[in-house]
């Protein structure tokens, strides 16, 4: 959305030539719209728990699918239709994001989890990667579905070939796999059995009083938030930026949005599998590793986003350097926080992440709608102050999770004695088969 955006509205600059005459409020709340519906997922992360992981995954593929190709076509007759469809692709975010952690509870041990984020979120990440330039290209070829319009078409195909994938690929479980050797099975089900992390059909007690006390969750929420809201200008607002502040033309924003998006893939990969190394040859525990990437990755990205207003178009060429290192400091977040909130209790993982990122999407509207409130001609100056703010908000996390953040599983989420001794008897006897 982030260069469709700048093709679909009427600018002079470099060949910025869209036919929809929206006002900079109404880009902020198209590009909010998003949030907004992702606002579902404190509803959807109690489903995730309950509910088959792959039917939720397919569903929100498909239900993407259809806003997308839609889109277009909905944009010209009103603003507000364009904000209808952004919403429908928030709420199959609200469906994705809470399926995806519980899937992955329930498929990799508490040792592999941080290395499954990381390949796991990096997705999103390829998937930008892929459309950042293509979407720049298409922008300048009215020839083809009339430029634009053609950005949203491609991405409708893209999750509707996934969902083809997906749908008879993906298991809720290693059981339900029908690919899986049945020593892959034992192995992965004997690792995971000592979490007690149940059926999703079991009737379960949700234990909401202590959830909601918890320190440690909520210093990883804060963390989040404080991960997210500097990631949204550099992925959502980046090619607005280079488009006002260093007059990219479409073709070469594109390629030079992607940049970041590459150091950031690189940095999530690099830095979960380094982090289960750190795990397996040191003697520091879960939440000392989680505190020292979180560290490193607030305090880099802030210094990062700080600097960035300090290059003008004359030097613009340099730009990206700032851009890329931030987003290469903000991969370590991967290993850090998210991690972090995945270990805290792997029974309710789905509830965790449907909470926090629910909180992530209320802070994502505030955001983009100062930003765009903010940033009303595009000078150089009003982009300085979105970054200043960023950069200071990016900073939070290195005092408040370092002193109340944890890794370790929350008292609140472990088994019943008798759930133990049910879950350890399973395991003896599958790795006794």
């Amino acid at each position: 959305m982030a260069v469709a955006l700048i093709c679909m509205t009427s600018c002079t600059i470099n060949g910025y030539k869209g036919d929809l005459q929206w006002r900079s409020e109404q880009e902020g709340i198209i590009l909010a719209a998003q949030n907004v519906g992702s606002l579902l997922m404190v509803i959807t992360g109690l489903w995730a728990d309950r509910i088959n992981g792959k039917w939720m995954i397919g569903g929100s593929l498909l239900l993407c699918a259809i806003a997308n190709t839609v889109l277009p076509v909905m944009a010209h007759e009103s603003v507000w239709y364009a904000v209808g469809a952004r919403l429908a692709i928030g709420a199959a975010d609200a469906c994705l994001t809470p399926a995806t952690s519980s899937l992955i509870t329930r498929w990799f041990p508490q040792s592999e989890r941080a290395a499954a984020l990381g390949i796991v979120t990096g997705g999103r990440q390829i998937g930008t990667l892929f459309i950042l330039p293509t979407a720049g290209y298409l922008c300048t070829r009215k020839d083809i579905m009339n430029g634009w319009p053609a950005i949203f078409y491609l991405s409708g195909l893209i999750s509707i070939l996934v969902a083809l994938f997906w749908i008879p690929m993906g298991a809720d479980k290693p059981s339900k796999q029908y690919c899986i050797s049945r020593r892959e099975q034992i192995f992965i089900e004997s690792r995971i059995a000592c979490e007690s992390i149940g059926k999703r059909t079991a009737s379960r007690h949700t234990p909401w009083s202590a959830i909601v006390r918890s320190s440690a969750l909520w210093a990883g929420i804060f963390a989040l938030i404080c991960h997210e809201y500097p990631l949204v200008i550099m992925l959502q607002f980046l090619p607005n930026y280079m488009r006002d502040v260093l007059h990219f033309a479409p073709a070469k924003n594109g390629i030079a949005s992607a940049f970041p998006i590459v150091c950031l893939f690189i940095s999530k990969a690099f830095s979960s599998s380094f982090s289960i190394w750190l795990i397996k040859h040191t003697g520091w525990t879960k939440t000392t590793i989680c505190k020292i990437f979180n560290g490193i990755a607030s305090a880099g990205l802030s210094l990062c986003i700080i600097t960035v207003p300090q290059f003008d178009r004359e030097r613009s060429s340099f730009a990206t350097i700032p851009l890329c290192c931030g987003m290469l400091f903000a991969g370590l977040h991967t290993p850090g926080v998210q991690t972090a909130l995945v270990q805290l209790a792997p029974p309710y993982s789905g509830i965790i992440t449907g909470i926090s990122f629910f909180f992530v999407a209320w802070f994502g509207i505030g955001n983009k709608l100062l930003t765009k409130h903010i940033v009303q001609h595009g000078t150089a100056d009003e982009w300085a102050k979105v970054f200043y703010v960023s950069g200071i908000v990016a900073a939070l996390p290195v005092v408040v999770f370092t002193i109340w953040g944890s890794s370790e599983r929350q008292w609140w989420s472990a088994p019943s004695s008798k759930t133990s001794t049910h879950s350890l008897n399973t395991q003896a006897t599958v790795v006794s088969n």
